[in-house]
């Protein structure tokens, strides 16, 4: 049985006149990536895809590194589409992200609904996940769509599960399945944060 261990990038530096999916990491992300190299290299990853945008590709870079794996980037693993979505403080943005998952047929944020990042962030994933063969594989990702794909295959909450993820954070699951342990593994001493 292998393990799918899906990761929620590590610390952004937030510009408020930059979109979201271009910001990079902060110092204290890039400091962060050690412990989630240590918590990967534990897990046994022995491949690592990442979404390509950069504060998750520099997530995985600085992990690969340290556990000498090559980061695989890969297409349609980034956040849902937020274009539009001026700059909002951390509470509009969970009132904003609590509508988004309540319905997710509508566009709420940006251009991209929930079940349309659901379906785009799930092909890429079963299309990883077939390469597991009894490994386990790790995904830099984002805490939105990571969130979606979860609660779509167990019994949890979407919105319950992305407002306790942390930065960075990151959960087993099985690469057949799905199936989630229930055991989130958030950076320590740390509030969880959008």
């Amino acid at each position: 049985m292998g393990k799918l261990i899906l990761v929620k990038h590590a610390p952004p530096r937030i510009v408020r006149y930059v979109i979201s999916h271009r910001w990079v990491l902060a110092e204290e992300g890039c400091r962060r990536c050690d412990w989630l190299a240590d918590q990967l290299r534990a897990q046994g990853v022995t491949r690592l895809y990442s979404s390509l945008e950069p504060k998750a590709l520099e997530t995985a870079a600085l992990v690969a590194v340290q556990i000498g794996l090559a980061v695989e980037p890969c297409r349609d693993l980034h956040e849902n589409d937020r274009t539009g979505l001026d700059f909002v403080g951390p509470d509009e943005l969970r009132r904003r992200l609590r509508e988004f998952f309540a319905q997710p047929d509508r566009t709420m944020i940006g251009n991209e609904t929930a079940n349309d990042a659901l379906r785009r962030f799930a092909q890429s994933i079963r299309n990883i996940a077939s390469k597991a063969h009894s490994k386990a594989l790790a995904i830099v990702t984002h805490g939105t769509v990571l969130s979606l794909f979860v609660a779509h295959h167990n019994t949890i909450a979407a919105y319950d599960l992305w407002s306790s993820l942390g930065l960075p954070s990151y959960l087993v699951l099985d690469s057949t399945s799905f199936a989630f342990d229930g055991e989130i593994h958030n950076y320590p001493d740390r509030a969880p944060s959008c």
